[in-house]
């Protein structure tokens, strides 16, 4: 069993391992399994796979629910072999901990014991967290073999336009600029950004130098989640093939896609981890030639604090992955799964977890039952359906083209980030090209556009309200107190601006009428007494411009301490009094 974070990088391993097979004529049969394989070849794959290429979530959904139908397979099971680990961490790590639970809980069912063999990119601990992901001892191999040639480094520090006011160049002229001095020159140039806006609006101005001449094949393309896999993969082969100079990516190009050889990689902003900025200068640079990696800081203080202190990026050991499998929601959640994919035994163990109290919960609401000495599943429902890996809320939205009358689907954008980018009025780009949001049925998960020519695009006005409901812990902090408990989150978006190419000023507003994204999850908060905030601050704008900055610095530091994903971790500043 060979396990990959994301399908298209499985898909892309198979053609690899398909080609090796054939040159040594091994005759081993590997197959991907994963939700684009067709019904009638999987149970073909289940009976004659010699190597499945699969992902954690089709083995927690679509896998481990229906072992019988995989006995065969299971009770054959030799390695289970997962690459790119580092990307395990995290919330999703911590659910794809509980995974492999599962899975060795079904292994040892069908008598099989097999060997993991685990490979991760740079992360300063991988010992520890391969040992953290399976609950086993693991033997590090650290020493790359990996051929590299010489590489160049370049912190880039936009130049001052304002000296009164400090203020500098935007990182994204000057990546812009960066990219095109390289690709002019002849080199195959990849660019970072940290948002898909940034990657289309970036795709746009590369676009506009490069590809102005519709007779001529594309040389930029942008790649990011959300595109049709048609559209990613066929990118990955132009790329590959040499046929396109730029590409702009989001962190969807971090991890090994085979994307041919690279001459310069561009971020535009630090990615706010040491391992992460590696790995994406790691892209250029492969196959022994030289290679530049170039870091375009941002205004945020953490990338100013990176390009004047090259010492702590040359120095700095890379950060540490972190996993809590035993978080109370996520261990329910896979103590569920796992009651319906084989019964537990009293006194059997999930991990080093005694799982009596969660199946005493379960039973309370009838989805289990305690006959002798074993708690059996008797629900109709299937848990594993409502429980993902990734994200808090499931359900993609589909962007539906309807500009010539037919209506063409275009792209899909996650629950989470359809109401910051889907709202009627939005300009929502494809590869730089523009499509405005006519309607938006969030019921129906569908976006309505149609083709535009604007000189402006547009992003969302959100905020994020707060309400604690219950405090597990606490302590006394300076003047004020700090505590740890459950909070009820509410987050709305309020309204969009119009942003004009090029000179990045606001020219209008729009109003969104949307609902609210609710949210039940933990948090930790620090809050002053309302006398100590009359005594301290002469007014409440003043404190709540403090309060931002601390807020601010907090969030900085408590992503990096723990490696955390962007997603996973988020900040909010508020009376209190709500």
């Amino acid at each position: 069993l060979y396990l990959f974070p994301t399908k298209a990088l499985a898909q892309d391993q198979v053609a690899e391992l398909l080609e090796l097979n054939k040159a040594g004529n091994l005759g081993v049969r590997a197959f991907t399994f994963d939700g684009d394989t067709p019904g009638d070849a999987r149970q073909a794959i289940r009976l004659h796979g010699d190597v499945v290429v699969s992902n954690p979530d089709m083995l927690h959904q679509g896998i481990l629910p229906h072992h019988t139908k995989w006995a065969q397979f299971f009770e054959n099971l030799h390695f289970v072999v997962i690459d790119e680990v580092h990307t395990y961490r995290g919330v999703f790590g911590s659910h794809v901990a509980n995974v492999i639970r599962r899975l060795k809980r079904v292994c040892a069912f069908y008598g099989a014991n097999p060997q993991f063999i685990l490979c991760s990119a740079t992360i300063g601990n991988p010992q520890q967290h391969a040992e953290a992901l399976i609950e086993a001892p693991v033997t590090a191999i650290t020493e790359s073999g990996a051929p590299s040639g010489e590489k160049s480094v370049l912190l880039w520090n936009p130049p001052v336009t304002n000296p009164d006011l400090g203020l500098r160049a935007s990182a994204r002229s000057q990546s812009n600029r960066i990219a095109r001095i390289a690709i002019k020159s002849g080199l195959k140039t990849l660019v970072f950004a940290q948002t898909r806006l940034m990657v289309e609006v970036l795709t746009k101005y590369l676009k506009d130098v490069f590809d102005h001449d519709p007779r001529n094949p594309p040389r930029i393309r942008a790649y990011r989640g959300g595109y049709l896999p048609t559209e990613r993969r066929d990118a990955e082969r132009a790329m590959r093939d040499g046929r396109i100079d730029g590409i702009i990516a989001t962190s969807a190009l971090e991890l090994g896609v085979d994307i041919g050889s690279l001459d310069v990689v561009v971020l535009n902003g630090y990615p706010g981890t040491v391992a992460a900025t590696w790995q994406r200068f790691g892209r250029a640079g492969r196959r022994q030639k030289p290679s530049l990696g170039v870091l375009v800081a941002s205004s945020q203080p953490l990338d100013q604090y990176v390009v004047r202190h090259p010492d702590f990026f040359a120095d700095a050991t890379p950060e540490h992955a972190r996993i809590a499998p035993d978080q109370p929601l996520i261990l329910f959640d896979h103590i569920r799964c796992a009651s319906f994919e084989l019964p537990f035994v009293v006194g059997e163990a999930f991990g080093p977890i005694d799982p009596s109290v969660y199946l005493e919960a379960l039973a309370e609401t009838e989805v289990v039952h305690r006959e002798g000495e074993r708690w059996e599943w008797i629900a109709d429902s299937y848990p594993a359906q409502a429980v993902s890996l990734r994200s808090v809320a499931d359900g993609n939205f589909v962007v539906v083209d309807k500009t010539d009358g037919r209506q063409v689907i275009l792209c899909e954008v996650d629950y989470s980030a359809a109401a910051l980018t889907l709202y009627e009025g939005a300009i929502h780009m494809v590869q730089s090209t523009p499509y405005q949001v006519e309607r938006l049925d969030w019921e129906g998960r569908k976006a309505y556009v149609t083709r535009t020519h604007v000189d402006y695009y547009t992003d969302s006005i959100d905020y994020t309200r707060l309400k604690v409901l219950e405090r597990f812990d606490g302590d006394e902090a300076g003047l004020g107190d700090s505590h740890h408990g459950e909070v009820h989150v509410v987050r709305r978006v309020a309204g969009y601006k119009k942003i004009r190419y090029y000179t990045h000023e606001s020219i209008g507003y729009g109003p969104v009428n949307l609902p609210d994204q609710e949210l039940h999850t933990t948090a930790v908060w620090w809050q002053l007494p309302q006398a100590v905030l009359l005594r301290t601050f002469e007014s409440k704008q003043d404190a709540l411009d403090g309060f931002l900055g601390a807020g601010y610095a907090l969030h900085v530091v408590a992503t990096v301490a723990v490696m955390a994903d962007a997603r996973d971790l988020q900040k909010s500043v508020g009376s209190g009094d709500g």
